[in-house]
């Protein structure tokens, strides 16, 4: 978790927000269950977990998605990196924007 500390830094959050977010690309409701977690064990301020919520979502776990959507949908498989970068990216972009607003 220290490893993740100046990581997380440029987005304001301590380092064990980073766990939250590795969570989100398994599972949306996995990473709400580690924000839950990390806040009531005092690693997680109510404000760490208000900013890291949208991105839980915009993360949109892409290894669910890979196989339910894009798999289904026959999308060649050369744009699944394509479509997961962008998912990560508006994931770290919602960060500093809630921490303009919050």
């Amino acid at each position: 978790v220290h490893i993740c500390e100046p990581v997380m830094a440029l987005w304001g959050l301590p380092g064990e927000a980073a766990t939250v977010l590795l969570a989100a690309l398994m599972s949306m409701g996995g990473a709400v269950g580690v924000a839950a977690s990390l806040a009531t064990a005092g690693a997680l301020t109510g404000h760490d977990v208000t900013v890291l919520l949208p991105a839980m979502y915009l993360m949109g776990n892409p290894v669910q998605n890979v196989g339910r959507c894009l798999g289904t949908a026959e999308v060649n498989a050369k744009y699944y990196p394509h479509i997961i970068t962008v998912c990560v990216i508006n994931a770290l972009l919602s960060i500093w924007v809630m921490q303009l607003i919050v």
